[in-house]
């Protein structure tokens, strides 16, 4: 009987939840309909407050008041009213969620919210302290401060080379490459030198520096080892290009075909590199007049080398960059050097490093599941937003 009871109660309030309490009261309306139905079902009091997390105590109250044939809900509390209705919570949401809330500024702080409302009362038609907004923002989990960058597909064919450099990743050839130029990095030296660490004190640095010139990095990752062929170079021009590619070529058997991702720099498709990928791969090349034609010759497998290109802003496909972000984090973020010289040095010692200590192959999971979607949503904002501001300017 009891059991029954207990499956009776469940149902209700998960049918009266939405009607009669706020969404931040569900989780507990549920914990008080658990301890009830474990109840019935003979389960100790010690043996619920363990499996809910709760006290003994409040195990037992909730218990006998659904026994008592009360409800699970909270009684009404003395105090009180509160001051901030919902309206006024909409309203400070739709305030403070502005995209230009003033001239000359993009975003509010709860401070600033706080005294302009003061100063324009009619708004809200009552006062409110920045705590009050800020819990409201929170209530609705918003956080209109925050922000972080995306890339907007721009090539009309991305999702085909997409998938393209994805099958290569998921079934990669013996020999795949991923290939790109770090460029401008800087030798930099502080004005004054950095102070150990201390208990409780972390290392200082002097955020002043003078700058003596920069490199640029051309690196190749081997896709089944992770192993880096790198080399600093003044420039990444097409005839510095050429003779780094030419030089790790050569460093491979000379009758296996041999694969590289890169990305679209204009470089890695003219006419002159064109012509030293067919010399490498013992083919006749004809100059080509469009880049289109020169990427399509140079994505053809009837030859030795074959050049993969991600789709255009899809850099992020490239697993370079990941090797990219360790180099920057472990190596030349706070890295001190006195010239160019020195910083290539620094570079190449770390690539020595990193091959014989670290190296070990990345394990690409992403398949582009639900980018399709995302972009379709991205495009509809985007359409609705530039639709806004003309309607508004008109």
């Amino acid at each position: 009987m009891l059991q029954n009871k207990a499956n009776d109660l469940l149902s209700f309030e998960r049918l009266n939840l939405s009607g009669k309490v706020e969404i931040a009261d569900v989780n507990r309306i549920q914990q008080r309909c658990q301890i009830f139905t474990l109840s019935c079902c003979g389960v100790s009091s010690l043996t619920i407050a363990w499996f809910v997390n709760s006290h003994p105590s409040t195990v037992r109250r909730w218990t006998l008041r659904a026994k008592n044939a009360e409800d699970l809900f909270d009684h009404k509390r003395s105090g009180r009213p509160p001051v901030h209705t919902g309206e006024i919570g909409l309203k400070t949401i739709a305030f403070y969620c502005q995209v230009s809330p003033l001239p000359g500024c993009n975003a509010w702080s709860l401070r600033w919210a706080e005294k302009y409302l003061q100063d324009h009362n009619k708004i809200l038609g009552c006062a409110i302290s920045d705590s009050t907004i800020h819990r409201i923002l929170k209530q609705h989990a918003l956080r209109p401060h925050l922000r972080k960058y995306y890339l907007a597909i721009t090539d009309p064919d991305f999702f085909p080379k997409m998938q393209h450099i994805i099958d290569l990743y998921l079934q990669p050839p013996e020999f795949l490459f991923n290939f790109d130029e770090c460029t401008a990095l800087q030798a930099k030296l502080p004005l004054a030198p950095d102070l150990p660490a201390e208990a409780d004190r972390p290392t200082c640095e002097e955020f002043e520096y003078c700058r003596n010139g920069t490199t640029d990095l051309m690196a190749f990752l081997n896709y089944k080892t992770g192993k880096v062929f790198g080399r600093c170079t003044p420039n990444h021009k097409t005839p510095t290009l050429i003779n780094v590619f030419r030089e790790h070529v050569n460093t491979l058997p000379a009758d296996v075909p041999i694969h590289y991702i890169m990305d679209n720099l204009n470089t890695h498709f003219n006419n002159a590199f064109c012509h030293a990928v067919g010399e490498l791969s013992n083919v006749t090349y004809t100059p080509l007049k469009t880049g289109a034609e020169r990427r399509r010759w140079l994505q053809e497998e009837n030859k030795r080398i074959v050049i993969h290109f991600v789709p255009f802003h899809g850099s992020w496909l490239n697993m370079i960059e990941i090797w990219f972000a360790i180099l920057s984090k472990k190596c030349l973020k706070h890295t001190s050097s006195e010239s160019v010289q020195i910083l290539q040095e620094i570079i190449e010692a770390f690539i020595d490093t990193w091959n014989k200590s670290f190296a070990h192959p990345f394990t690409w999971k992403y398949t582009g599941d639900g980018l399709f979607e995302k972009a379709i949503s991205r495009l509809t904002n985007y359409s609705l937003l530039r639709a806004h501001r003309w309607i508004s300017s008109s």
